[in-house]
């Protein structure tokens, strides 16, 4: 399993979400906003969140992606 980055986990997260939900790569970054490092030891199952914006549907896609992505990369480094 890799680790990405948090970068790269929010470019995965707007691959991911431009192949479902269609748009831009780039405003679908802006909507998901940076992705945040947690300290593992106290978030042992994952540790990264976002803090989305957007519309109640663009947050709706947002969650649901982020669910599926966290599923298969629960940590990021850096």
């Amino acid at each position: 399993m890799a680790v990405h980055t948090p970068d790269e986990l929010r470019d995965l997260l707007a691959t991911v979400i431009t192949g479902v939900a269609g748009g831009g790569d780039e405003a679908w970054r802006d909507a998901i906003g940076p992705v945040t490092k947690l300290p593992i030891a106290t978030n042992a199952r994952c540790n990264w969140r976002v803090t989305p914006q957007g519309s109640h549907a663009e947050l709706g896609v947002i969650r649901t992606a982020v669910e599926i992505v966290r599923a298969a990369h629960p940590y990021v480094a850096g």
